[in-house]
């Protein structure tokens, strides 16, 4: 009976691999008992709602690979436009003790108007991963046009007669205008607001006659949109049917739209990065935390973790730098 019993158990633990086979992987490397998480934004915002959803899978898949125990905290750091707790994290302990949330494109926007201590943000930081990513989809109502290819026409044949509201300045919607600008010859009179909410208001009531938004913009406004278009090279998961922009319009203009990627100051431990990108996926994958965050209307995608991420801050960085000239002719930089 004993006997039995035995290779049950042992059984048991060869088919269910858990903690222990993750924490024999790890058990050497150096864990810091306390982990700060900055968020560059208040608490109650669509960043700070995405770290508080995603902390717990995380916090518990890095003691899983390390089997030690570990207290992750949110630092919330708003001010500047993000500025501040982006300093904070770029100026933070290289042993691994601080981790944070950057905001692409925000943080190079940030960097291009006022050089913060941060830049260059790209050497300045190190990618662990990203998996919400809110992608850039421009729409109009029905004040003036019919189709999102007439209003380009028009903005095109006389510059400046088409508006466009969105959140800004110098927000990945003001940049996602500048690229449609940039790929269609368009020139559209840019009317920023202070935050999506208002920006939604002025589309509602037509106010404008296009908005630039991302995904949660195009839910929370669709019974006045007549047209939209995801600027992106696919379709997206929670808006299939909305077209992209080249499918639409035949004319193809990608923008980043809002990319929300855990990063941490460059030069920590090799290894210690290594747990937090591997902590990072395993959370990521999780079907339970991918079910809650959906319902927190967090836009996930399939998760891009260390060069994957890098390779979108660095192609972002190439963006904004592509269409600097824009922001400088509408008086956004000098």
């Amino acid at each position: 009976m004993k006997n039995a019993l035995l290779a049950t158990c042992v059984a048991a633990a060869i088919a269910a691999p858990g903690a222990g086979a993750f924490a024999q992987k790890y058990k050497d490397v150096e864990v810091p008992t306390t982990v700060n998480v900055i968020v560059a934004y208040s608490a109650g915002g669509g960043t700070d709602i995405l770290v508080r959803t995603a902390l717990p899978y995380f916090e518990s898949a890095i003691e899983e690979l390390t089997g030690k125990d570990i207290n992750m905290v949110v630092k919330n750091m708003p001010g500047a436009g993000g500025e501040v707790g982006w300093t904070a994290l770029a100026r933070a302990p290289k042993d691994g003790s601080t981790i944070g949330v950057i905001n692409l494109p925000a943080v190079a926007l940030v960097q291009a108007v006022r050089e913060p201590e941060y830049a260059p943000w790209t050497e300045s930081f190190t990618p662990i991963g990203v998996n919400v990513i809110d992608p850039s989809v421009v729409r109009i109502n029905d004040a003036k046009f019919g189709t999102l290819k007439e209003a380009i026409e028009a903005a095109k044949a006389e510059p400046a007669s088409v508006t466009v509201g969105a959140d800004g300045p110098l927000s990945d919607d003001h940049l996602a205008v500048y690229a449609i600008e940039d790929a269609t010859g368009a020139k559209f009179t840019f009317i920023p607001y202070a935050g999506g909410a208002p920006a939604n208001r002025a589309f509602l009531s037509k106010e404008v006659e296009m908005s630039m938004g991302n995904v949660t913009d195009l839910l929370q406004t669709q019974e006045a949109t007549v047209e939209a278009a995801i600027l992106s090279n696919e379709r997206y998961e929670l808006i299939p049917d909305t077209p992209t922009f080249k499918e639409l319009t035949g004319m193809d203009v990608t923008a980043g739209g809002s990319t929300r990627g855990w990063a941490t100051v460059s030069g920590i431990p090799d290894d210690l990065l290594a747990v937090y990108r591997e902590a990072f996926e395993i959370a990521s994958n999780d079907p339970k935390y991918q079910e809650e965050a959906k319902n927190r209307k967090l836009t996930l995608v399939t998760p891009k973790i260390g060069d994957e991420f890098g390779q979108i801050m660095a192609d972002t960085q190439s963006s904004v730098d592509s269409l600097l000239k824009y922001f400088e002719q509408g008086g956004y930089l000098k």
